[in-house]
């Protein structure tokens, strides 16, 4: 009951920490934010005021600029806690440290991927899209930003003390099934087709990402410590 308690006390100080941290440090969240609205309000000036066109991209344009978006704040999930020491505290709490690990995710997909979740609801009607795709387009970036937090979360633990560029190349191959399927449940809403096995297969990525991974972050943060 003790061990519990224990765990449950990490967890709640780690995602505290954090957001508080993301707080004041608006930069954090502001900057994936304000490229993705700026990314997304090219595309209607580059490509004019064509609705049918804007309507039928939008899917692409929205996943896309998400994708790259998310890739902005990869860095900043273990850079300070591996230069304060937090990370080496998490080995010698004696807690699972891969939860320890997800808490740390679920925090930073909180900050960064929630705001994103909701710029992208913004930008669809900047793009045109129906109404009626709109659900779809929510529940797919629910499932997948969440996802491409993990994947995140390895390649900036796999680029500790590197550089940035180092996770982007690592994580951009590895986002490319959850992009497709993302794209291809909008598009398939708007040609007015199930869409539900594009989520399943989502769901099925995200139920195995958490638990696989979390433990692949934990050996690529042990890495650094060898």
């Amino acid at each position: 009951m003790n061990n519990r308690s224990n765990l449950t006390q990490w967890m709640l100080l780690i995602l505290k920490k954090d957001l508080l941290l993301s707080y004041r440090r608006a930069a954090t969240y502001m900057t994936p934010l304000i490229f993705f609205l700026i990314v997304v309000t090219l595309f209607p000036l580059a490509l004019g005021p064509d609705k049918s066109l804007l309507s039928t991209l939008s899917p692409a344009i929205i996943w896309v600029t998400a994708l790259l978006a998310s890739l902005l704040a990869v860095e900043s999930i273990f850079q300070e806690d591996y230069r304060d020491g937090t990370l080496d505290y998490f080995f010698i709490s004696g807690e699972p440290i891969f939860i320890l690990i997800f808490i740390k995710v679920l925090g930073h997909w909180m900050v960064t991927g929630v705001p994103l979740l909701i710029a992208a609801l913004l930008s669809s009607l900047i793009l045109f899209m129906s109404k009626d795709i709109i659900i779809s387009l929510f529940i797919s970036l629910f499932l997948g930003s969440f996802s491409l937090s993990l994947l995140g979360a390895l390649g900036g633990a796999l680029s500790l003390g590197r550089s940035a560029i180092l996770s982007a190349i690592i994580v951009l191959p590895l986002s490319v099934p959850i992009l497709l399927l993302g794209s291809a449940t909008v598009f398939s809403a708007i040609n007015y087709s199930d869409y539900s096995v594009y989520l399943f297969y989502m769901g099925a990525i995200l139920s195995l990402a958490i638990p696989g991974l979390s433990l692949a972050t934990v050996e690529a943060i042990k890495l650094n410590y060898e």
